[in-house]
């Protein structure tokens, strides 16, 4: 084909990604316009209401209106172009087959996790033994109060005896010093080309390490990450554990494959991240992690270097999600002050950017925090609503069809999403649990209001209550657990 014949060809490429891009904010148009009269044709029609001939007060019709109309732009314009963009990236070259293997060192942090640290070093050595090149595990115990040293020893021991191919070591801190200072305190020990780090609740498919490796060199990246599967480590079929999953696969099937589009990934999650190892070791050695979200803050680091960061769907791992209020509760207000805290004072230059991933967090300030506020006030004014609206009962017909409205959208969203994540629509029969979603979506809305009220109080969270965290601690005290608190 001739240069004319081949721009021709990308033109026509063009013009049909616009279209697509286009489309769902048609859709939201049409179902902005003319939804409230299919509405009202269903009151009269389908439930033989006539409503009163009243003339609602304009402050309470353009209040209505107003919230119909945010929710159209987000739920169904936006999030729609969300959906047209996961699913072109997902279109996407693969990558070549493996031919390069580089050295890679795994690196554990570690606290208070005897129950879990044995499965997650036994699949880290799965996963070394699947991959063709060199690797090395090391585990650092931050102060543990129970017997995580003495059980990540024993796993080692017992997996290296398997396979003996496979380097691994167990690092000690007398105490706990927070999970960046493990971090730091295993990368300082590393001897990989690659770093990939691991939370200790988490364990890797076996084949994970060769595709993230695979996409890593095909596109160039410096950072890159998968998908993460929410479990409880057993039957998944606690009810927490199913609500995670959808969310889960809402933002990683379908919000992340949008960000690896625009090359605006902007977290590489502690479960499952490969770094290139001089990459991170610069940034850990020159930047004092300040956020309760280190790896939010360490690569929002990376992108404001220049370093590429990428998304491989199809590397996966499971970790362990909270399977108790109280637990699911505090993380929450660990992600939602973390996120904060990185916008609005350690990144905030990054919001001033011309780039894709100056939109992306803009659109997660507005969509997790303006957008939660508005929800929250439009639930909590619906005894207003009905108590100035015109004809009640005309009003409760048709909160009742907005919200089955909402389901419904809801519930196609949460299939693509399911398929994106998991090659079926309703993976594990897990759709049917799509309109409870809802309430976990309002736990979330109620743990972003309050980690926005503690945020201005001055409270920038922390990992565990009954510790401080490093960068809430002394410098003095801080140096002496560098310097005295290290055992191998």
């Amino acid at each position: 084909m001739d240069k004319s014949g081949e721009a021709a060809k990308k033109q026509k490429v063009l013009k049909l990604t616009y279209l697509l891009f286009a489309s769902p904010l048609v859709l939201a148009y049409i179902i902005w316009r003319w939804f409230p009269t299919f509405a009202g044709y269903i009151v009269v029609h389908g439930f033989g209401y006539i409503p009163s001939v009243q003339v609602a007060h304009w402050l309470w019709h353009g209040t209505l209106l107003a919230f119909f109309t945010l929710y159209v732009i987000f739920a169904i314009g936006l999030e729609g172009v969300l959906v047209v963009a996961a699913w072109i990236w997902r279109r996407r070259r693969k990558p070549s087959r493996l031919t390069d293997f580089p050295t890679v060192s795994f690196v554990v942090p570690a606290y208070d996790e005897e129950k879990l640290i044995s499965r997650c070093i036994t699949s880290l050595f799965k996963t070394a033994v699947d991959y063709l090149g060199s690797c090395e595990i090391i585990v650092v115990d931050d102060g543990s109060n129970d017997n995580t040293y003495e059980a990540a020893w024993e796993a080692m021991r017992e997996n290296q005896s398997l396979w003996p191919s496979v380097h691994g070591k167990v690092v000690r801190h007398s105490t706990n010093l927070g999970k960046v200072e493990a971090i730091r305190t295993a990368v300082s020990k590393a001897s990989g080309e690659l770093v990939a780090t691991v939370d200790s609740d988490t364990w890797w498919d076996p084949v994970a390490l060769t595709k993230l490796i695979r996409h890593m060199n095909e596109e160039g990246k410096g950072a890159i990450s998968g998908y993460i599967h929410p479990t409880d480590g057993e039957n998944e079929h606690h009810l927490y554990t199913i609500l995670q999953q959808l969310e889960y696969s809402l933002g990683l099937g379908i919000f992340r494959n949008a960000h690896a589009l625009g090359n605006a990934v902007p977290v590489v999650p502690g479960p499952m991240g490969l770094y290139r190892a001089h990459i991170l070791r610069d940034v850990l050695d020159e930047k004092a992690v300040k956020s309760v979200t280190e790896d939010l803050e360490i690569t929002l680091e990376l992108q404001k270097r220049g370093v590429s960061v990428g998304y491989a769907d199809r590397a996966r791992s499971a970790t362990v999600a909270p399977t108790s209020f109280k637990a699911f509760w505090n993380q929450r207000l660990r992600w939602f002050t973390g996120w904060i805290h990185n916008l609005v004072a350690v990144h905030k230059d990054l919001l001033l950017q011309r780039s894709w991933l100056s939109l992306v967090l803009w659109c997660s300030l507005v969509l997790a925090y303006c957008c939660g506020i508005i929800e929250l006030a439009a639930l909590l004014s619906l005894p207003l609503f009905l108590w100035f609206a015109p004809d009640r009962v005309f009003f409760l017909i048709n909160v009742l069809i907005y919200i089955l409205f909402a389901m419904f959208v809801g519930t196609i969203y949460q299939g693509i999403a399911l398929k994106f994540s998991y090659g079926e629509y309703n993976h594990r029969y897990l759709l049917p649990y799509a309109p409870l979603f809802y309430v976990l979506n309002f736990v979330n809305i109620c743990a972003r209001v309050r980690c926005l009220i503690t945020y201005i109080q001055g409270d920038r969270g922390c990992w565990h209550r009954q510790f401080l965290n490093v960068h809430t601690r002394k410098e003095g005290e801080l140096e002496k657990g560098r310097k005295e608190g290290v055992k191998i």
